[in-house]
Formats: C-alpha cells, structure tokens, sequence
C-alpha cells in the first residue's frame, strides 16, 4: 500500500458518505451546470464558479440542519496539508469521457463540494480546495464548468501536493494492469457479463 508523509488523508476520503446541503445549494448548481452550456456564457469560467463557491457558502451559513436534504456522495480523495487547506479530488483516470458523462462528473464534483463544506464548517472557500483530478495527462475537454486552476493532470497533484512522485504511482498501476491474477478475473466477470441472457 502507497502512503503519502506529506499530506493527512482525511476519514472520509474513498468513502460513500451522507452529505447535506439546502435545496436551494442544489438548485444553484444545477442551474450553474445549465447556464455554462448556453452559447452566451463566457469561455472563462473562473470568475463565475468563484462566485458560485462564494454563494453555496452564504446560503449554508445562514440555513438549519432542518433546512437541509441529505444525498449520499463518493468521496474519492479528501486530505489534509501541513497548512490546514482541506483537498476534495474528484479523480478519474481519464479525460475521455462522452459530453453527458462530463456534465454529470462536474455536477458531481460541485455537490460534493458543497456538502463536505457543510460537513467540514468551512468558512471561506480557501479552506477546501476543489480539485477535478485525471491521472492520464491527455486533455479532451477545456474548463467549461471548472476553472483550469481547479483541474490537473498527470503529475500536477503530486508536483503539488504529495511527496510520493506520479511516476512510483503509474508504475504501481501498470504492474497491477499486467498482473495475470486480476486479468484473469476481468476475462471471467467480461465472460459472465457477455454471457448473461438479457430478459
């Protein structure tokens, strides 16, 4: 198992955990989603999810834990550093995945967000950083939704914020990728899922 000396991973990170927000905290991002598909929406997005971040805050800090609806959320990776920022990392390997998928991992990734800021009591949004992390560093999608300074690729994360190096990781990975065990087992679950008669 990989550990990482410079950073405090976090009780919640790679768990399935109950968040709360307001309706109204979701309504916002939904509607933030919406708004930066429509052709009058600028290319940067920057000044817009700083904005959004800054609103989801104000209206949580002024809401009752009655006023809030839970949801159940997958924290990939949630840390700590030596300075006390908090990092939430939406992670996923690549950036290849098809425009609807894309738009559901970025209202994900803002959801979650929002509900471990409420989680958290964070006050300010310079305490929980939100970082949409891709392992493989190859780039499909500019940052519609996310601003390219909360978006990194490849080695960025670790460059930044780990003492173990992306190259240790990735060689970790493909010595996994190559292991005849766990080929062998994705070969019998594709068997069985190609096999079984659709009713």
């Amino acid at each position: 198992m990989l550990k990482d000396t410079g950073v405090k991973v976090m009780d919640d990170s790679g768990k399935k955990i109950r968040l709360f927000f307001t309706p109204e905290t979701d309504a916002l991002i939904d509607s933030y989603i919406t708004e930066r598909q429509l052709p009058n929406s600028p290319d940067d997005c920057s000044r817009m999810f700083s904005n959004l971040l800054d609103r989801i805050l104000e209206i949580e800090h002024a809401a009752t834990d009655e006023q809030r609806q839970g949801i159940t959320k997958d924290v990939d990776g949630l840390f700590q550093t030596d300075d006390g920022l908090i990092v939430y990392t939406e992670l996923k390997y690549n950036d290849d995945h098809d425009t609807g998928k894309f738009v559901d991992i970025n209202r994900k990734f803002i959801k979650t967000w929002a509900g471990l800021a409420v989680r958290y009591q964070i006050q300010s949004k310079d305490e929980l950083l939100p970082i949409l992390y891709y392992f493989n560093a190859t780039k499909r999608y500019g940052p519609i939704y996310t601003p390219s300074k909360n978006i990194m690729r490849g080695s960025q994360l670790f460059d930044k914020f780990l003492h173990i190096g992306y190259s240790v990781v990735d060689g970790y990975l493909s010595e996994i990728g190559d292991d005849p065990e766990i080929l062998a087992i994705f070969d019998k679950m594709y068997n069985t899922v190609r096999n079984q008669k659709l009713s």
